[in-house]
C-alpha cells in the first residue's frame, strides 16, 4: 500500500511541469509570422510553437531569404511574466533568443543574439490565424 500511495506522489511531481506554464505560454502554441533581422535586413519570419512532451514550450521557424533556412528553439527559460529565453539552432550557429509574448493582442516581440539578445536584432510574430475560441 505505501509502495502505491509513494508511485502516485513520484507520479504527481514528474507530471507536474506540464501544468506549470502561464495560460500566455501555452496561448501562443500556434503559427506566427513577422519580421527578423537577418544578415544586412529584414525577412519573413514564420514561427511555430509548441508544447513539448514536459510541458514546455518549443518551436521551429523558417526564414524566408535567398535561399530560405529552417532553425530550431529549445531550451525554454522562463524569464517573466509571459516571457523567456530560447536557445535558436540553425545552419548558421547557436545563440540566445527573447520572447515577450502577447497572444491576447496576437503577438510577440523578441530580440536574438550569440551569446545575449541584442535588442535592434529583431525576433518578432503576430498571429497568422485567429485564436481558438472556446
Amino acid at each position: 500500500m505505501l509502495a502505491r500511495i509513494v508511485a502516485v506522489i513520484v507520479i504527481s511531481l514528474v507530471s507536474l511541469p506540464a501544468f506549470a506554464l502561464d495560460a500566455c505560454f501555452t496561448d501562443s502554441v500556434g503559427t506566427w509570422r513577422g519580421p527578423v533581422l537577418n544578415g544586412t535586413g529584414l525577412q519573413i519570419l514564420d514561427t511555430e510553437f509548441h508544447l513539448q512532451s514536459d510541458g514546455t514550450l518549443a518551436g521551429t521557424y523558417h526564414v524566408h531569404d535567398v535561399p530560405p533556412f529552417d532553425g530550431s528553439l529549445s531550451g525554454f527559460h522562463e524569464t517573466g511574466q509571459c516571457e523567456a529565453d530560447f536557445t535558436w539552432q540553425d545552419h548558421f550557429g547557436t545563440g540566445v533568443v527573447h520572447i515577450r509574448f502577447d497572444p491576447e493582442l496576437g503577438r510577440f516581440l523578441g530580440a536574438w543574439g550569440a551569446k545575449t539578445p541584442i535588442p535592434s536584432l529583431l525576433f518578432d510574430g503576430f498571429r497568422r490565424a485567429p485564436p481558438a475560441v472556446s
